[in-house]
């Protein structure tokens, strides 16, 4: 097989990104893993068949993916959860989602050719309150990392002596170690921890933890978690490559993710590309997710795409930097990125609901401009290659294959979804504060 045209890092980052197809969709949480399932088919060799689909075989990945991707086996999950909402409702939206790719020969730029497995975490699903109450902005409270049990953990007042994450990492690292690979998926009825355990390694091998946004957080979290914990002694090279994600702790977590996971291994030449390397969290400069929980960075955020001339748009987006900006200093600890890498990124005029003005003169404008920075301008859009990938991998041929109950979200929906969460969560804090109420998307 000729040599993918992709390189290592690219690889790594289609991988994260195929993980974010579960929050494309709506349906029960059984319905949304099989769908992730049986999208991963397209992409992946090895993914066990979803019988729903009349899928018989286990896949082989599409020529036209295996080209640019390589040779990638789905050997863990997919395993997702719906959560349940405040009052006890299913979400109806995949809350977290995880898989494990494996190749068995990945070209290293500046290093070696190492059979490689990758953990693929989901990014935040912008349907999901739960994940932007729960893990993404719940950043007022911090937890000891130095007593982190995952499954057990409570927050304690911030202390400068010990590393500390916040409430939301902790509990979506707790979340993800907590999935099961279904019975019908790839290692069926295991954990990723048992997954990694029962792993039988007979030469060098490298593993590689990666995701977007959230999972931006989440992976070196994990990553870090897991190495501590004596679970990676199998593989000789552990590696990180987060991109778009908040900060997940604060300086002294940053330090120690820092010395655990230096920017190359030992004997590795380092490349020119912006998005060449490891254990570096790349994040495009006009993308507003990675500029939380920086006090410094936070007070960019309104402003980033230019000042609003409507009063009502800048308005919102001034109560936006200021509650979230109230919220990181809450927590007492100063929260800092870790080792980080700035990608030049370009503002766009046009997007999924038209038109977008420059500066935003609506919400739309501003959260449209959002969207774009913080997915495609990664990944590449038509005429503009992107920060990281020239453009996507390659779609599966229409019409869109849907596993019966799952509805496929559009992307001037998933838009409107930011917009509504952002508002309910700047509506909690005007209510705590006893101001006057944002208004609601049917009074505009």
């Amino acid at each position: 097989m000729t040599n993918p045209s992709l390189d290592a890092y690219q690889q790594v980052f289609s991988l994260a990104c195929l993980a974010n197809r579960a929050g494309d969709y709506n349906g029960t949480g059984s319905e949304l893993q099989q769908q992730l399932q049986y999208d991963l088919s397209y992409y992946l060799n090895n993914v066990p068949p979803v019988s729903v689909m009349r899928q018989q075989s286990p896949s082989i990945a599409n020529s036209s993916v295996t080209s640019q991707l390589g040779s990638w086996n789905l050997v863990w999950g997919p395993a997702l959860i719906e959560e349940t909402d405040e009052n006890g409702h299913p979400t109806g939206v995949a809350d977290n989602a995880l898989y494990v790719a494996q190749c068995d020969n990945v070209a290293f730029p500046g290093g070696p050719s190492l059979p490689v497995y990758v953990v693929a975490i989901a990014a935040t699903n912008p349907a999901s309150l739960y994940d932007w109450e729960t893990e993404d902005f719940s950043v007022s409270q911090v937890v000891n990392w130095t007593t982190y049990a995952p499954s057990d953990f409570t927050t304690s007042d911030y202390n400068r002596d010990f590393p500390y994450i916040s409430k939301g990492t902790a509990t979506g690292t707790g979340i993800l170690l907590s999935l099961i690979s279904p019975d019908t998926a790839a290692s069926p009825n295991t954990s990723l921890q048992q997954f990694l355990a029962d792993l039988k390694l007979t030469q060098e091998t490298a593993i590689i933890f990666c995701g977007h946004s959230l999972a931006g957080a989440l992976s070196p979290t994990l990553a870090l978690y897991l190495k501590e914990q004596n679970q990676l002694e199998a593989f000789n090279t552990t590696l990180v490559y987060p991109t778009a994600g908040p900060t997940p702790g604060d300086v002294n977590f940053a330090g120690l993710f820092n010395a655990a996971f230096p920017s190359l291994p030992a004997g590795w030449d380092p490349q020119p590309g912006d998005y060449q390397n490891w254990n570096t969290m790349h994040w495009n400069t006009l993308d507003v997710v990675p500029h939380a929980w920086q006090e410094s960075t936070l007070k960019l955020i309104a402003d980033l795409y230019g000042q609003s001339p409507d009063s009502y748009t800048a308005d919102i987006l001034t109560a936006l930097q200021d509650f979230a900006i109230i919220d990181s200093l809450r927590s007492g600890a100063p929260y800092t990125m870790i080792r980080n890498q700035s990608l030049p990124g370009t503002l766009q005029h046009s997007g999924p609901l038209g038109n977008i003005n420059v500066p935003p003169q609506s919400l739309p404008d501003y959260f449209s401009q959002l969207s774009l920075q913080h997915v495609e301008i990664y990944s590449g859009l038509p005429g503009l290659p992107g920060l990281i990938l020239n453009s996507p991998l390659p779609e599966p041929p229409p019409p869109v294959q849907l596993v019966p109950g799952v509805v496929k979200v559009p992307k001037d929906e998933m838009i409107i979804n930011i917009i509504n969460q952002i508002k309910e969560w700047i509506q909690s804090h005007i209510h705590v504060t006893n101001q006057q109420p944002v208004k609601t998307e049917a009074d505009e």
